[in-house]
């Protein structure tokens, strides 16, 4: 891995696309999951060691657990802020959370997904190496509710 820059707190935003919206008009729960992921490998990939710099040394990560909350339904062409953080990483395990918030800043949807580090070889968990560990900042959940609420 390379020195990559420090980004305790991943944002970015999106504007929902067709692929997102179901038949009933919002984005279908399985989108949301989605999104999630796909904002996890997008933080990760900003450090230096998203999905694909890990899948070529051998690892992934994969999820163990995840906490949904779906708070307010959201429509084609809508835009959201996303934000994710991690706030534990040890062992052959991480906690991340992800808010998805509509421009206006009501929480559409949150999650906190517990995830496991996976030699691909093996297929069993193992000890994150110490350069990934090195690789994020640690939020605690109330610090990092409060910092993407402002």
């Amino acid at each position: 891995m390379t020195d990559a820059t420090r980004i305790p707190m991943f944002r970015r935003e999106r504007e929902l696309e067709a692929r997102h919206i179901d038949q009933l008009g919002h984005v279908n729960n399985l989108a949301w999951i989605r999104l999630t992921l796909e904002l996890a490998d997008a933080h990760a990939s900003a450090l230096g060691c998203g999905y694909e710099a890990l899948r070529a040394r051998g690892f992934v990560w994969v999820v163990r657990h995840q906490d949904l909350h779906y708070e307010r339904s959201a429509f084609l062409g809508e835009r959201l802020r996303e934000t994710t953080w991690v706030s534990e990483l040890r062992g052959a395990r991480s906690l991340r959370h992800t808010r998805l918030r509509s421009e206006r800043g009501e929480l559409c949807f949150a999650a906190n997904t517990e995830w496991a580090f996976v030699d691909v070889a093996k297929l069993r968990p193992r000890r994150v190496p110490p350069d990934i560990l090195a690789a994020f900042d640690l939020v605690s959940l109330a610090e990092g509710e409060a910092a993407e609420r402002a």
